[in-house]
């Protein structure tokens, strides 16, 4: 098993540390990086699915403020992503929000377009 090691200064793991003295080409940090937000999204995605605090039998207010919570998170980040030449960031979280108000068959592809 190979040795675990986290960056003193950042806490994020040395493989994808980004503070420049961990060491390492930034072709591998990306790639490092990379997997790491691929399975945190997994993590995610399951957590959404799985987890206690999401299966119940009627749904709460304080189960509706939790995912709603967490949207609002990952809605930050869609932002970031549809951010245009402009960096226009309220137009490009109008694009995402009209883009979640398609049909359920069709959000991916209108998520990709809105970016």
């Amino acid at each position: 098993m190979d040795t675990i090691s986290i960056c003193t200064r950042t806490q994020t793991r040395t493989e994808a540390c980004a503070c420049g003295v961990c060491g390492g080409s930034p072709v591998v940090k990306h790639a490092a990086n990379k997997r790491d937000v691929l399975a945190l999204l997994d993590l995610i995605a399951g957590c959404v699915e799985n987890h206690p605090s999401q299966t119940f039998e009627r749904a709460t207010w304080a189960n509706v403020g939790d995912i709603a919570h967490l949207r609002s998170r990952l809605m930050e980040i869609a932002t970031g992503f549809a951010l245009g030449p402009d960096r226009d960031e309220q137009a490009a979280r109008r694009r995402v929000e009209e883009a979640l108000c398609a049909e359920d068959d069709d959000v991916a592809g209108a998520l990709i377009d809105a970016m």
